[in-house]
């Protein structure tokens, strides 16, 4: 999974990095086969219908598995690390929860405006800032030349003078911190650990021939006083190994959730091209119910039930001879 150069390098020296410089960066933390290896489990062009299952969702040019605890096992497998959790244990200073995460697509065109991570939410509304601390997982599962991460290096000492704004203005920052900007374009594999008060977007782009891979999680110190922030976390209990009192209050086994799983999706936040994709799928799934329901109705039950009979039998004898 990582590196033996990042599994080997000091989390008291992680740490220290992340208190006094609000982030930390390592090159190639993942191995690419292991990148290569996650990517695989997830199919970005199959969107679920009426399917009993969890999958990816479409908001504009972006498309996310927000459940990937549940759809990924190497995603699991990074979000519920040693690595990662002894990060958190040694940075946080009392109990911590996996608030958010997700694996997305990004493509075509963004501009994501500049903010911070330390919010509150009523619905599915951004209510409020807090003064939680907290720490944002950021791995590249692609080489990110194009819309890098951005962060205001410092701003976590004075983003507080701004609690009341949901984002600030790009000349904003360009006027005032633009010597601070940090950019950081990097290979796949990469990680980016960062205070979640610290000032950061991903750089504005349009380029339809780009596309960026992500996963993106992150870790809050919740308080009495935030009971319920955060979002559900789904988990393939089959992912579940070596289970300890320490994981499963990082997942947040028994903790309230009051948040609903981000981004807010529905056909209505789908482009045009992906809609029709949709109503392509849709006319042949819904040929194939009018073509059963017209069997059922016309046939008497007992004709159907021998026809499965027949079928069962056939798979079962050809499987014998095997």
């Amino acid at each position: 999974m990582f590196n033996l150069a990042f599994s080997n390098f000091n989390t008291t020296e992680i740490v220290n990095n992340l208190k006094t410089k609000g982030y930390f960066v390592f090159e190639q933390a993942l191995t690419e086969q292991y990148v290569d290896e996650l990517l695989q489990e997830i199919d970005f062009d199959r969107i679920l219908i009426n399917t009993n299952d969890v999958g990816v969702v479409i908001a504009s040019e972006i498309k996310f598995l927000t459940h990937c605890l549940a759809n990924s096992k190497k995603s699991y497998d990074v979000i519920a690390s040693r690595k990662v959790l002894d990060i958190c244990k040694e940075y946080f200073t009392d109990s911590y929860k996996l608030t958010n995460h997700r694996v997305y697509k990004t493509t075509r065109k963004g501009h994501m405006p500049w903010h911070t991570d330390n919010n509150l939410q009523s619905g599915k509304q951004l209510s409020a800032k807090h003064n939680m601390p907290g720490l944002l997982f950021l791995f590249y599962l692609s080489d990110v030349t194009t819309n890098p991460f951005q962060l205001v290096k410092n701003s976590q000492t004075w983003s507080r003078n701004y609690q009341h704004e949901i984002y600030l203005s790009d000349s904003f920052i360009e006027n005032s911190y633009s010597q601070d900007i940090l950019t950081l374009p990097m290979k796949k594999g990469s990680v980016i650990v960062c205070d979640i008060h610290a000032v950061h977007r991903a750089e504005p782009f349009k380029d339809k021939d780009y596309t960026r891979y992500t996963l993106l999680f992150q870790v809050d110190q919740v308080g009495n006083e935030y009971v319920g922030h955060g979002e559900k976390n789904l988990v393939n209990t089959e992912y579940l190994e070596n289970v300890t009192p320490e994981l499963m209050d990082y997942l947040g086994f028994g903790f309230k959730r009051d948040y609903p799983a981000f981004p807010n999706s529905s056909i209505a936040t789908m482009k045009l091209p992906e809609v029709w994709n949709v109503q392509k799928q849709l006319l042949s799934q819904t040929f194939q119910a009018l073509t059963k329901k017209l069997a059922i109705n016309l046939l008497p039950g007992g004709v159907i039930v021998n026809a499965k009979r027949m079928i069962w039998n056939l798979k079962l004898n050809r499987s014998n001879k095997k």
